[in-house]
């Protein structure tokens, strides 16, 4: 490829993909944007999905009483003058991207709704009504689909998460709809994600701590229990491990942070401390690999791994009645064994929300859901870099989901990120396979069957010689 060719395509995919990063203004009812490159905030785009929200639309208690203009009355949701959570009157939960066709979305676990805008524009194209607090969203890109989990109980701010429902959305068509729904047989389906092809979603229950496999094709559904000391039935809520989010990598292998804290045996009222734990998985055979545990006070909230090496970074929504407690722990991998690479905190962390990582692997993006603050760390030391106010009342914002742009400018088969297509990229390709090499893997799959192999490098070949 010739040069001015790759220099094109480079400010093509800029203009397309900005260097941003989103984070979810819970009370503010705003989601904000900042330049990966400046630190500055750029944007602050109103959520404003409950325009006129009907009541009526709301199924539940908990639904409907976390809408600020809603109540339920006489086992149905109708007007009122005070709202439930006293939160925003959509309250955006999480943020997810799809870069293939040019989209963000968010959830809003007040409303009800989740919304689609313009990752170019960040202007609104639509909506779609799915109740009972949606929260974390997981993508398939190729087919268009979203997945949706429900909200988890929230101190005394909520009831309880009644719904074993999870939403697929599709947004392929002109207008972004509902298309199906997975029923799981525990309550407060709350973390999810989607393995590579689409083929799988993975649902951990964060009440009955139970972990499901979706087949959404044939609609079957595999679960298995994640607390082996209790090994509790499915639909019994135990509140033990309390799992927050999955993770979803190299389609084998499954993370799921479990968030634990202080538990009291129903039956004797016996207190016990449980420790934060991130377990991982073998998602084929539903079988627990390995567990790397944290001080019962730590709160492992969500995670992303590493888009160059065998890591994930978890953020430690912590205690504030302990200083230190909140933090960000680089977990290494390798041969499926969990190991701690480093951990950071600081005085400014209070309760540890989202986090996100750059395209490069170099920085981790993390918002302070009390300190109202995005937190940026590099990757190397876990040294916090800066911290960005959100708000010129920071308290008041509720940071939660963090979502950052991963390829604005990576070329397809530039696996070292050099901004060219050359003969060190085959190289570099050939030797991963070996597996002695470190490339940037999201480059690699040059014919998106999810598997690195020597079809890639008969495809990159072409490219180069084209």
């Amino acid at each position: 490829m010739k040069p001015f060719r790759k220099i094109i395509l480079i400010c093509m995919l800029n203009m397309l993909l900005p260097n941003n990063v989103y984070v979810a203004l819970q009370m503010f009812d705003q989601v904000g944007v900042i330049n990966m490159d400046s630190l500055q905030q750029i944007d602050m785009i109103d959520i404003t999905l409950n325009d006129n929200v009907d009541c009526s639309l709301f199924s539940d208690e908990m639904g409907c009483n976390m809408v600020s203009d809603c109540e339920w009355v006489m086992n149905m949701c109708m007007e009122s003058d005070d709202g439930g959570m006293n939160m925003g009157n959509n309250t955006p939960h999480f943020i997810a991207i799809d870069e293939t066709n040019g989209y963000w979305f968010v959830s809003t676990i007040s409303s009800g709704y989740v919304g689609r805008y313009s990752l170019e524009s960040n202007i609104f194209i639509d909506k779609v009504f799915v109740d009972d607090s949606p929260a974390i969203l997981t993508l398939d890109e190729t087919n268009q689909k979203i997945y949706c989990s429900r909200m988890m109980p929230m101190g005394g701010m909520m009831d309880g998460a009644e719904s074993t429902i999870i939403q697929e959305i599709d947004y392929s068509g002109t207008s972004i709809i509902n298309s199906n729904e997975f029923i799981i047989p525990s309550p407060a389906p709350h973390g999810i994600s989607i393995n590579t092809d689409g083929s799988e979603v993975y649902v951990s229950s964060n009440t009955a701590d139970w972990l499901y496999k979706i087949i959404p094709e044939t609609g079957e559904v595999i679960g298995v229990v994640m607390d082996t000391e209790i090994s509790n039935p499915s639909e019994i809520e135990t509140h033990r491990l309390k799992p927050i989010q999955c993770l979803s990598v190299s389609d084998s292998l499954l993370f799921v942070t479990c968030s634990g804290g202080i538990w009291v045996d129903p039956w004797t009222g016996q207190q016990e401390q449980i420790s934060g734990k991130v377990q991982l998985w073998n998602s084929n055979s539903m079988s627990l690999i390995d567990t790397y545990e944290f001080d019962w006070n730590s709160s492992p909230w969500h995670i992303i791994n590493s888009p160059v090496f065998e890591k994930v970074y978890v953020a430690l929504s912590g205690d504030q009645l302990y200083e230190g407690s909140a933090g960000v722990v680089e977990l290494d991998y390798s041969n499926s064994i969990l190991s701690q690479s480093w951990f950071t905190s600081h005085e400014i962390f209070q309760s540890l929300h989202g986090i996100d990582i750059s395209p490069d692997g170099e920085t981790i993006f993390v918002s302070g859901r009390a300190d109202g603050h995005l937190h940026i760390i590099d990757t190397e030391m876990g040294e916090l870099q800066n911290s960005i106010p959100l708000s010129t009342n920071p308290s008041m914002v509720m940071a939660g989901g963090v979502a950052t742009v991963k390829n604005l400018t990576s070329l397809l088969g530039d696996v070292n990120n050099d901004f060219m297509l050359d003969i060190l990229d085959i190289v570099l390709m050939v030797n991963y396979i070996l597996n002695s090499e470190v490339i940037f893997t999201q480059v690699a799959d040059m014919n998106g069957d999810g598997i690195i192999d020597i079809l890639d490098i008969v495809n990159l070949v072409n490219i180069i010689l084209q």
